[in-house]
């Protein structure tokens, strides 16, 4: 996959466990609990509590697959990364639209329920009007680039808790005192329960806002899931329990017209002070939401227009620095959706999209493991494949149905539109892959393009190592070569096959052609040398290794091999294990964002000597070899065990080379004479070979 010319690490991981929790919750506690609770009552009586519950329950699938997309690519862009790579250009289409309408209504609906609490505090315009005045001040303020910085969200997200723990602390020990209000529990029977159940997932569709921060985020593997998970039990908790004492609290007739309800059932036992938390923290929950899902919003027609599925235009940054096209866009459908439809059509419409938009998600999952591509190494797997995924799917089209025929209509007019947009005017000018789903294609005996392949590799890149991940050891067990100039990578593939052939003890065209049937290659520019990594998985091995490939005057990358004829001046032959492809990807990421470096890049291209390469590739360490010869101080090491010998702190032996093999440390590995050890350590620590002899000499 050909760079763009940004570095792989210009998004900073900077987003903890936390942050990861707070984006997520954040962008799901808002209109849910303090405006759509009256909605699901009517629909359901009290059995409204049990459909926030079991919607919490029935989103965990996609929120589960979510989390398993997200490191598996952790890059910038949404669910639309996802699921165009999944699904191809026509599919990309599709979705991309579908997920952007699902933000624009979402968020459409969360101003209206803001209208309603702006009118207790005296601002009491039409509620359309407020609304329409709100998507205008947010889509100014996205325009003019307001954000909010994590420290405010997290103060924010910690309000809003707080004032729910008060509302709840106070409000559940008067459930017991209003047991009345439960009678009858399934107001309108199962009909009912169900369609409330599809109503209010549009409660839940906050949580795959945190899909389009995966690029920023530290240990993805670990911190997505849980941060995801973590929010939707807690946001599952928080509704149940909120909706619990608002049916309680308020009697059944002036519940289905209450549009303020938490409010309502505050001021029944709450003091004053504590039902104007209420307000402001709603206020504040809308806000949040409605401000991020505009900017969020905005990155879907940016992202298609990048993939050449829409204008140019919405590339364009404006005045501000910002997606204003997009911005306009996305402000324009949430105005057109307040003043064409009412607070409970909208409620229906959102929870439809964000249906299809999770459904779509599972189905994303199960086309990129059936897919079988070797980049694709989620950091973390949703268990149950694929029954827990088809389980989502079928879900999200039963609720989809029983939300009636309003929301239907509009989903299969949007997609039909969708499809004749990209028939006419998208395929013609896409330059997107053709998605993973071709791979399924190519098992039935039709034509795959397996462009797909390098893309997930290139986003897999963007990773960020791993504490298992041995960088130090690859680097010190490479093999450095050098080819003459003027040469294609045909000459370099050569002699990095003839190394790797001996290690892994298969024949060298098997070599070459592995790298070549895998399709992963990295081109990382740089002004001065530009360097490449091809990655190839191998079934012979159990750990990773790389040859480094070297030419001052330029090694040509052809199409063959993922190029157009670029010129690079250090290739990395890294040869991965079938077992774990994912680690050898993060691997090759690091060699990227190392190499982006110029000043290290040169080094690699131009020193004189192995060690000058190696030290290169690992800042702020030092690589020692040190030869076991008999006449030397080294010699008094032959015959002893690696266990034997022990190394201050901060240094460790990396591999014993023996006869031209790299033996990976063991405790129990024998010294012989002319093996030689790879020990790393930091800058100025690593000692010399007579202090090391001296161990056992003096022993």
């Amino acid at each position: 996959m050909a760079g763009n010319g940004e570095s792989p690490t210009n998004l900073k991981r900077s987003l903890g466990l936390g942050h990861v929790f707070v984006i997520s919750t954040g962008g799901t506690i808002s209109a849910g609990l303090f405006f759509l609770p009256s909605f699901a009552a009517a629909k359901a009586g009290p059995s409204a509590i049990l459909a926030y519950l079991i919607a919490g329950l029935l989103a965990l699938p996609a929120m589960l697959s979510v989390a398993e997309l997200s490191t598996a690519m952790p890059r910038a862009g949404g669910l639309y990364y996802f699921l165009a790579r999944a699904l191809g250009p026509a599919g990309g289409t599709v979705t991309g639209v579908a997920t952007w309408l699902s933000l624009v209504m979402k968020d459409a609906f969360a101003l209206v329920g803001m209208s309603a609490y702006l009118a207790l505090i005296g601002i009491d315009l039409p509620s359309k009007l407020t609304a329409v005045m709100l998507i205008l001040l947010f889509t100014l303020l996205n325009i003019v680039g307001s954000k909010t910085s994590a420290w405010i969200q997290i103060a924010m997200v910690s309000f809003l808790l707080a004032v729910m723990v008060w509302f709840l602390a106070v409000g559940l020990p008067e459930t017991g005192n209003a047991a009345g209000e439960f009678e009858p529990f399934f107001a309108n029977g199962s009909e009912g329960l169900i369609a409330a159940i599809g109503l209010v997932f549009v409660s839940y569709g906050g949580l795959t806002k945190v899909a389009s921060m995966a690029e920023e985020v530290e240990d993805p593997s670990r911190n997505i899931p849980l941060g995801v998970i973590l929010s939707l039990f807690v946001s599952t908790i928080v509704y149940t329990l909120g909706v619990l004492v608002v049916t309680a609290v308020i009697p059944q007739i002036d519940l289905f017209e209450d549009l303020a309800p938490l409010h309502t059932a505050a001021e029944t036992f709450m003091p004053s002070v504590g039902a104007g938390f209420v307000i402001a923290a709603a206020l504040a929950a809308f806000a949040s939401a409605a401000n991020a899902g505009i900017l969020s919003a905005a990155r879907y027609p940016m992202a298609m227009s990048r993939d050449g599925l829409m204008n140019n235009s919405f590339l364009k940054m404006g005045r501000f620095d910002t997606p204003t096209w997009g911005i306009l866009l996305t402000g324009a459908g949430m105005v057109f959706i307040v003043v064409v439809f009412g607070a409970g059509a909208i409620a229906k419409l959102a929870s439809a999209f964000v249906l299809l938009k999770l459904g779509l998600v599972n189905l994303a999952v199960i086309v990129l493991r059936s897919a079988r591509i070797n980049s694709y190494a989620p950091g973390f797997r949703s268990p149950l494949f694929p029954y827990l995924h088809i389980f989502g799917i079928v879900v999200s089209i039963y609720l989809i149905i029983k939300l009636g025929a309003m929301p239907i209509v509009l989903i299969c007019a949007s997609v039909a539109l969708t499809i004749m947009w990209f028939k006419y005017f998208g395929r013609k000018k896409t330059n997107q892959t053709a998605g993973a789903i071709h791979h399924i294609f190519e098992r039935l005996g039709q034509a795959a393009d397996t462009s797909v392949d390098r893309e997930i590799s290139a986003a897999m890149q963007s990773h960020g190592l791993r504490s298992q991940d041995d960088y130090a050891g690859l680097i010190a067990r490479a093999a450095v070569v050098s080819v003459p100039g003027d040469e294609d990578i045909t000459e370099a593939a050569r002699r990095a096959s003839q190394v790797l052939s001996k290690i892994l003890e298969i024949d060298p065209a098997k070599v070459t052609e592995r790298f070549l049937e895998t399709g992963s290659l990295w081109i990382q520019p740089s002004e001065t040398h530009p360097t490449a990594t091809p990655v190839a998985f191998f079934d012979e091995s159990e750990t990773d290794h790389l040859v480094i490939v070297r030419s001052e005057s330029g090694i040509v990358i052809p199409s063959e091999w993922g190029g157009r004829n670029e010129e690079v001046n250090a290739l990395f032959f890294l040869a991965g294990t079938s077992e774990e492809p994912g680690r050898a990807l993060r691997l090759a990421g690091e060699l990227a964002a190392l190499t982006f470096q110029s000043d290290n890049a040169s080094v690699v291209a131009e020193a004189s000597f192995e060690s000058e390469v190696k030290q290169a590739l690992l800042p702020g360490l030092e690589i020692g070899q040190y030869p076991l010869l008999p006449e030397a101080d080294m010699g008094a090491l032959i015959g002893h065990v690696l266990g034997e010998l022990k190394l201050d702190d901060g240094l460790h032996i990396e591999a014993v080379y023996r006869q031209g093999k790299a033996l990976p440390y063991h405790p129990d590995t024998v010294l012989i004479s002319d093996d030689q050890l790879t020990i790393i350590g930091p800058k100025g620590k690593l000692p010399t070979s007579s202090e090391i002899g001296k161990l056992f000499s003096e022993k």
